[in-house]
């Protein structure tokens, strides 16, 4: 072994290398880090990291987040809930021992001490009672593993980075929520490095390895090839996020794509290059590798069916120089396809321009990233010539930022929170694969108990295979994912374009067309409103960029869930007006219509159209947490007669480039906030799109050909108000508090007076009924119990307690046991406060 410098630095790096390939090395390096340093942070984390045992990364972790309190490090120790931490071999000589035992204390007798100690015995069991019921779900169950193999060191080492937060997060989110079926979910990376040799080595050392139940990655289609036979012959499905090549899926029953494949994305370039661009030839540079040759021959393929002319450019190695200057004086009217990775695709992109080509250039999957796009855009500021580079570019992507649905804008900015940038389309579809897969662990009838693992794997990999159609899609973050008979998602290609400061959704899209009928297809067929092309249909999708500028929100009436709502609307479209018929789904009229714009404005087919709308609407609140809620109020829009597959509804550019707290200023007074609501805060506004509708066939079983429902693109405005609590509470809860001291008074009457405390408990009893009563009456009718009403129901036991004390310190008094009165009395009088006081403290861990 060469001597290393002994630094804390320089120990822990060469842990780093060593980690995947000798854990116990890598173990040893960073005890030997901590004994030249132990207030080195780093180390500490990484060593939480390769410990296997609860116990020992708790106290890694307790160590790293006393030193450095990253929101990585406090959800990582979060995730292992509370239990005892204990220092792992390599560090357990460099903390203190224990202290020594003393000498058991002397006995007291129970008479003498009971009066002090009987409260505080109590309390203690409430405590401990509740500490059992906070750990309950952390039994030492078998931990489920999941494998994630990926590029962290080659040149998708930015995407796989994302990849790799993304599943840290989701595993974070499923740990905190209990898991799976009661068992902890561990993430166990690997980097291959973008090596197939090594992604092959890798693979073979997940199955030696044998704790893996599924497989996230490989991160390039060269790497999972060279992993897949290994996977195969070994029972162990693999998801991947990114890897596009056809025969991945195609050649394994065992490997599955959380994303659309080069066959599906050459079919969509085909079909966008000549049936929207109007192109009728095209040249496509590609990479010489898997990814690019695969892409260049799906391409070439749906282009010949399409009619169109191709020629191919292969590109070796760093060669990007030399096939631009092989194009020649490319005609601006033959678009450019390049089909690389993102390193490549951004040099050439930049070489085609600075070489003089204005054409459209498109770029696949691999290029349709904010990160490419800020480079291009870094590069124009720059030269100074704004444009230079993103104009008439188009990519492909598995995620446009401006569509988001609700909850994939929630993760996004979840991400975004905790990472300090917004996610790549990676990031995205490596969710969709462990939700997926996890989805599979719990559908699938697995044991779980780790002694039929080869049997758990096949119900996983079945259950994955079962998900065949949209009727039994897994509800993804990016829509409902279901697979193709060869393992891939069933997805759109979606297209953006650059605006300047980012990537929005191109005003055409494609998307899948599932007709009523066969003869309903043969119109389409015939009028070119469907494109038919491999093993699909698709139709273009007007794409509506939507503004929504909040005045007002005022009058909420909780009982009936109706509010008054003044905004201004806006949209932007090409082609015919159907886009601007709109219906609000949640209006309390529901024939409220837009009426005429304020401004109407049509330039080079492009049209906007500025609304203003002011009326009710209604949305079901919960009241769970009264007087603690949260509520949103919504306001939804969709088409009145075009489904999700002609028409969907996307946030402007002008919302997006807006900072999240600019949503809260009225429209017409920008000193003024949105919300005159009464009591309530407006904290937050978001904006989303999602798809609603029904997979039933809706009276067309009938009918030939495939009917799978009827879709449609809803964009929603979501405005979450929270309660004022501290005055509300106030103003209701004093009269409770006054009865509360009445009460406790009670307990201090002499017990021959036991007719009077009984009373005034009785009393408390029914004056917290009415109480109760008037508190609640602002809610409507609902089956279940708030809040708010489990303390006044806290209050009505101990008012019933004081009545039973009394009663038995009478009944102790005529019986001459004035000692067991006196005790009885004591014990009373301090646990009365002690049992509020554990209420309050109940009510301020649940909801401060």
């Amino acid at each position: 072994m060469s001597d290393l410098p002994a630094t804390p630095s320089a120990l822990t790096h060469e842990a780093l290398r060593a980690r995947d390939s000798d854990p116990a090395r890598a173990r040893e390096l960073l005890g030997r880090a901590l004994a030249e340093d132990l207030d080195y942070e780093p180390a500490w984390r990484w060593l939480a990291e390769l410990v296997d045992d609860p116990a020992e990364r708790r106290f890694c972790l307790d160590k790293a987040a006393k030193l450095l309190a990253e929101p990585d490090t406090l959800r990582a120790r979060a995730a292992l809930g509370r239990g005892p931490g204990r220092a792992p071999a390599e560090v357990a000589d460099l903390v203190s021992p224990p202290r020594p035992v003393g000498p058991p204390p002397a006995r007291r007798s129970w008479v003498a001490g009971s009066r002090r100690w009987v409260v505080v015995s109590a309390v203690a069991a409430l405590l401990a009672a509740s500490a059992v019921w906070a750990t309950a779900g952390g039994d030492q169950r078998e931990t489920l593993h999941i494998a994630l193999v990926t590029d962290l060191t080659g040149e998708t080492a930015e995407q796989s980075a994302h990849v790799e937060h993304s599943l840290r997060m989701g595993v974070d989110e499923v740990n905190a929520d209990g898991g799976v079926a009661g068992h902890r979910v561990e993430l166990d990376v690997h980097d291959d490095g973008g090596q197939p040799d090594r992604a092959r080595a890798i693979a073979e050392e997940v199955v030696r390895d044998g704790r893996a139940l599924f497989v996230v990655g490989h991160a390039t289609s060269g790497t999972a090839l060279a992993a897949a036979p290994v996977y195969q012959r070994a029972g162990i499905a693999a998801i991947t996020p990114t890897a596009g090549s056809p025969r991945l899926t195609d050649d394994s029953d065992w490997y599955f794509r959380s994303t659309f494949g080069n066959h599906t994305q050459g079919n969509f370039l085909a079909a966008y290059l000549v049936k929207v661009l109007g192109a009728r030839a095209a040249t496509v540079v590609f990479d010489d590798d898997e990814y690019g040759q695969s892409l260049h021959e799906n391409i070439a393929s749906a282009l010949g069916v399409l009619g169109a002319d191709v020629r191919g450019v292969p590109v070796s190695g760093q060669g990007v120089d030399d096939a631009v200057r092989r194009l020649g004086e490319s005609p601006p009217d033959v678009p450019v396809v390049l089909a690389m990775s993102e390193k490549r695709g951004l040099r050439a992109v930049e070489r085609l321009r600075e070489a003089g080509f204005t054409g459209q250039v498109l770029g696949t999957a691999s290029m349709g990233t904010q990160s490419l796009h800020r480079s291009l855009v870094r590069d124009e500021q720059d030269r100074g010539r704004p444009g230079l580079f993103t104009s008439n570019l188009l990519l492909a992507t598995a995620l446009a930022p401006d569509s988001l649905s609700g909850p994939a804008l929630s993760w996004s900015q979840d991400y975004e929170e905790r990472f300090g940038e917004r996610p790549l389309w990676p990031a995205a579809t490596a969710r969709q694969a462990l939700d997926v897969g996890l989805h599979a662990v719990r559908t699938g009838g697995l044991d779980l108990t780790g002694s039929r693992r080869a049997d758990d794997r096949r119900r996983l990999r079945d259950a994955l295979a079962s998900l065949k159609d949209r009727k039994n899609a897994f509800p993804a973050l990016l829509g409902p994912l279901y697979f193709t008979a060869t393992g891939s998602a069933r997805m759109p290609v979606s297209f953006v374009v650059s605006d300047g400061t980012r990537l929005v959704s191109a005003p055409v899209q494609l998307t899948d067309h599932e007709p009523l009928s066969d003869r309903a297809l043969r119109e389409g067929l015939a009028s070119g409103e469907v494109i038919a092309i491999g093993d699909r249909h698709l139709t273009r999708r007007q794409v509506v960029a939507t503004g929504v500028n909040l005045n007002e929100v005022r009058d909420l009436d909780t009982r009936d869930g109706t509010y008054f709502v003044d905004f201004f609307l806006w949209l932007k479209y090409d082609g015919d007006h159907a886009a601007s018929d709109v219906l609000f789904v949640n209006a309390v009229k529901p024939d409220l219509k837009l009426g005429q714009p304020l401004r109407d404005v049509t330039e080079n087919g492009r049209t906007y159209r500025l609304y203003r709308v002011a009326d009710r609407f209604k949305h079901g609140l919960e009241f769970r947490s009264y007087p603690f809620d949260r509520q949103v109020l919504d306001v939804r829009l969709q088409n009145r007669t075009r489904t999700a597959d002609e028409v969907t509804y996307v946030t402007d550019k002008e919302i997006l480039n807006q900072p999240a707290e600019a949503y809260l200023s009225s429209g017409t007074d920008a000193d003024a906030g949105i919300d005159s609501l009464p009591n309530w805060i407006a904290s937050s506004v978001t904006f989303a799109q999602r798809t609603v509708g029904s997979s039933d066939a809706l009276g067309g079983r009938d009918a030939s050909g495939p009917v799978s429902g009827i879709y449609y693109s809803q964009y929603t405005a979501d405005i979450e108000i929270a309660r004022d609590v501290l005055p509300f509470l106030v103003k209701n809860l004093l009269p409770l508090v006054l009865l509360i001291c009445v009460t406790y008074l009670s307990l201090f009457f002499r017990a021959s007076e036991g007719s009077a405390p009984v009373s005034m408990g009785v009393t408390a009893i029914l004056s917290t009924a009415v109480l109760l009563n008037n508190v609640t009456s602002q809610l409507p009718s609902v089956s279940y119990t708030v809040a708010l009403e489990w303390g006044y129901y806290a209050f009505i036991l101990l008012a019933a307690m004081c009545v039973l004390v009394a009663m038995l310190r009478k009944r102790f008094a005529t019986r001459g046991r004035d000692r067991a009165e006196e005790r009885l009395a004591s014990f009373a009088r301090i646990s009365y406060p002690a049992y509020l006081l554990v209420v309050v403290l109940g009510y301020l861990v649940a909801f401060a």
